[in-house]
């Protein structure tokens, strides 16, 4: 009974070890392969178009005639 509890430990400590490897190796591939410097500012194009929309008002017109 013992001997299945450390090896059922074992394997579990195992599982987390590689399990932790895994992970500080992919941070690491990722930390190498993000370029996270900023770009100057002399080579910055503006990337924002704004649109303003235009608006027609149209006012009616009466118009009144005398009556003869």
């Amino acid at each position: 009974m013992t001997r299945t509890n450390i090896s059922f430990l074992m394997r579990r400590a195992f599982e987390r070890l590689v399990a932790s490897v895994a992970a500080v190796a992919l941070t690491a591939m990722l930390l190498v392969s993000v370029d996270a410097r900023a770009a100057t500012h002399r080579t910055l194009t503006p990337s924002v178009t704004v649109l303003v929309p235009t608006v027609t008002v149209l006012v009616p017109s009466v118009t009144i005639e005398a009556l003869d």
